[in-house]
């Protein structure tokens, strides 16, 4: 028996307080918890305390080679997605009014921004910069999460703490993972929730992480922030607004509110979980989280081509290859048919989406994605920065679009991301493309030269090419960085400057 589940087993009083550690800047003491004081005998470890467990096993040196891999390679795709963003309308709001919400703190790094701020504001801006160009990573689970926007929370944190690379690398796994098999676990959407929600308990597992609280505490904050954690789906539906961006940002910063509290001792309920599957419908049975560690889901995290859903990458790609036949004869179009699967008509390709009426909704949409691929030739950022979505050559193209459920994908790959497109010309001439697979797929990775491509385009403009590479040889030897701050002092700038 571990030392500290001992003393917490003979403690005399319910108010007795147990001086387990502190933290090296804010002088906490860790408290006593009452609710999730461990599982004593004959008593089930809760949910709450099996995160809490999951959390404290994942070390580095018994990482797989492969998670490691996958950790480096997420965390630039997320940084180059971060750069991407600086200087955008949602970015620049949010870097303004943290520090009217947060304070003046100057722990923690903010992307591409000359001011430092505090660990939450940081992490919320930092987060709404990963979000907001939808081209951060994606895993499929019950349906599609972006687990890249817990990194900003684990970067921030290890960062004020001084942490060295491999707890970096730590903290990412704990929060990845965590987020992750909740997200196999139960669907949110079903419900009426976002995705993202499954991040509320994987940020308080990289806080108490990053700060070495012990179980019980941590328990405690897995339980606060999962009550507290459930983001509507509005967020998604109809037209797309800014707070698309910002959803699992401010879960993050309350995840971390949510672990100051616990580790000052507030008790936090177990069964939040449980009490979703049970209560909201649909009521699901046999409920389980596999919280097994060998059962790694980094290395099946997609990337995306494209500044767009993950559902749409198959969409745009046999867009773009459909471009190359027709060879800028998109003028001739006479009608669009799309074949994908149910689930994916029904959140990209609904009414609003053939009307969109901002970015967020654009860059959502199947019509519109396709119909500036198939004039293009590609789908890019610069597309859904100048309203390129708008105009009336790609309009025209939406309205000869219709999109059905394609029995063969489905019969085939019932939970795949693929899309039939064919297209008939004014001359009676007809093309079609299929891709099964996207490229950035788990089971068709992007390739390592197209990663860093990716993550140069965006970084350059904000920090130069000198800085862009000085980060990239951080990122690909992190494991042997003594201190974080040795990377985060390379991700500020002064804004998006003019490349040339």
């Amino acid at each position: 028996m571990e030392r500290r589940e001992f003393l917490v087993r003979t403690a005399t009083a319910v108010s007795a307080t147990l001086l387990l550690e502190s933290f090296r800047s804010d002088r906490y003491h860790f408290v006593g918890s009452v609710l999730a004081a461990g599982n004593g005998d004959g008593q089930k470890a809760t949910l709450e305390q099996r995160f809490a467990d999951f959390a404290l096993a994942i070390r580095y040196e018994v990482l797989p080679a492969e998670v490691i891999t996958s950790v480096k390679r997420v965390l630039l795709d997320t940084l180059g997605c971060a750069f991407g963003s600086v200087g955008s309308e949602p970015a620049n709001i949010a870097e303004t009014t943290i520090r009217k919400t947060f304070g003046d703190g100057n722990t923690a790094t903010v992307i591409g921004y000359p001011r430092p701020a505090t660990i939450e504001g940081a992490l919320f801006v930092n987060g709404v910069l990963v979000r907001s160009l939808d081209m951060n990573d994606t895993y499929i689970g019950t349906e599609p999460l972006h687990p890249s926007e817990v990194i900003p929370a684990a970067l921030a944190l290890c960062e004020e703490q001084g942490r060295s690379g491999r707890d970096l690398i730590e903290a990412m796994v704990v929060g990845y993972e965590a987020s992750m098999r909740v997200n196999d676990a139960i669907s949110f959407i079903e419900r009426g929730f976002h995705p993202l929600c499954a991040a509320s308990y994987g940020i308080p597992l990289i806080a108490g992480k990053v700060w070495g609280l012990p179980k019980r505490a941590l328990a405690n904050a897995v339980g606060i922030s999962g009550a507290r954690g459930f983001t509507s789906f509005a967020v998604n539906s109809g037209a797309i607004s800014m707070m698309k961006a910002m959803g699992l940002a401010a879960t993050a910063a309350d995840g971390v509110f949510a672990t100051r509290l616990a580790a000052q001792g507030f008790t936090g309920p177990s069964g939040t979980l449980e009490w979703l599957a049970s209560k909201m419908k649909p009521p699901k049975e046999e409920f389980a989280v596999d919280l097994e560690l060998a059962r790694y889901r980094l290395p099946r995290v997609a990337f995306k081509r494209f500044p767009v859903q993950i559902e749409l990458q198959a969409v745009a790609e046999a867009g773009v290859l459909l471009a190359a036949r027709i060879k800028g004869r998109a003028q001739d179009i006479r009608a669009i048919t799309v074949e994908t699967y149910p689930g994916i008509i029904e959140r990209v390709a609904d009414p609003p989406k053939f009307r969109p009426q901002t970015k967020g909704t654009a860059d959502h949409s199947l019509p519109v994605c396709l119909a500036m691929a198939l004039v293009d030739g590609d789908v890019t950022v610069s597309q859904f920065e100048h309203d390129r979505w708008r105009d009336l050559d790609v309009m025209a193209l939406v309205d000869k679009t219709s999109v059905k459920p394609g029995e063969s994908l489905i019969a085939k790959l019932p939970r795949g991301r693929g899309a039939s497109v064919e297209i008939v010309l004014a001359d009676g001439q007809s093309a079609r493309e299929t891709v099964e697979v996207p490229e950035g797929d788990a089971l068709r990775p992007l390739a390592r030269a197209s990663l860093e491509r990716k993550f140069m385009n965006f970084a350059v403009p904000v920090v130069g090419k000198a800085a862009g590479e000085r980060v990239m040889s951080l990122v690909d030897g992190i494991e042997d960085l003594s201190n974080v701050q040795e990377l985060t002092q390379e991700l500020k700038g002064m804004g998006k400057q003019d490349p040339s």
